[in-house]
């Protein structure tokens, strides 16, 4: 495994370097986001993990660019000292896989490390979700609707996923924002609500199509069949 490691604080730097060290882990460090992205043209990692205050540019466009036009799918664990939901939130929504807050904690870091090593791998296998008229191509992240592709966002389909691999069971939202963001549910937020509504609507999952998402009072969502 091989992580690249956006961090312009030394100190910080060399801390978190020791930690990937003593846990056997590969890296290059960058203390540039221009380095970085350079480097993402002819190297392959891992995982990036990156900061959110930097000389040149800021994470959250490090993110977008990383997303855009490099590595759709690098695993990203977004690292800052903000904390407010507003910032988490921002983060996540731009393409951030995992979010933490500083002042980095060793166990914690390789946790959640492995955790997005883990969704990652098994994204990548080939496995197909298929009921009735929708299908749900994992590997690649396409999903089809009678056969026809349908636009989503990474995240989107992740919840849509997520909700067909499961379906009559109920999902709380914690389990969702753990599954899908990879943050705790301790975070208040309607993120799961805004990204369930946008998938019923881009999929027209309805009685008519076989299916109904039902919204579970304090709980979260089921999705059912409609015979």
């Amino acid at each position: 495994m091989k992580i690249a490691y956006l961090e312009d604080d030394l100190e910080q730097a060399k801390m978190v370097i020791g930690w990937f060290e003593e846990f056997g882990y590969a890296y290059e460090h960058f203390s540039r986001t221009q380095a970085l992205l350079n480097r993402l043209r002819d190297e392959d990692f891992d995982i990036a993990l990156l900061d959110w205050e930097l000389p040149d540019m800021s994470g959250l466009d490090a993110i977008k660019l990383i997303r855009s036009k490099y590595h759709q799918d690098l695993p990203i664990l977004f690292c800052s000292m903000r904390d407010t939901e507003a910032d988490v939130v921002q983060a996540l929504e731009l393409g951030a896989d995992d979010y933490m807050r500083k002042p980095l904690l060793r166990i914690e870091l390789k946790a959640r490390i492995s955790a997005l090593l883990r969704r990652s791998q098994g994204m990548q296998e080939d496995k197909m979700i298929e009921h009735g008229p929708y299908r749900f191509d994992l590997s690649n992240k396409v999903a089809l609707v009678n056969g026809e592709p349908v636009n989503m966002t990474d995240k989107d389909f992740e919840v849509a996923s997520c909700l067909f691999d499961n379906i009559g069971r109920i999902l709380s939202r914690s389990f969702l924002l753990e599954t899908v963001w990879g943050i705790s549910s301790d975070l208040n937020t309607r993120t799961v609500d805004v990204h369930v509504s946008r998938v019923r609507k881009a999929l027209g999952i309805s009685p008519e199509s076989g299916f109904r998402v039902k919204t579970i009072y304090q709980h979260g969502y089921r999705l059912e069949r409609v015979e």
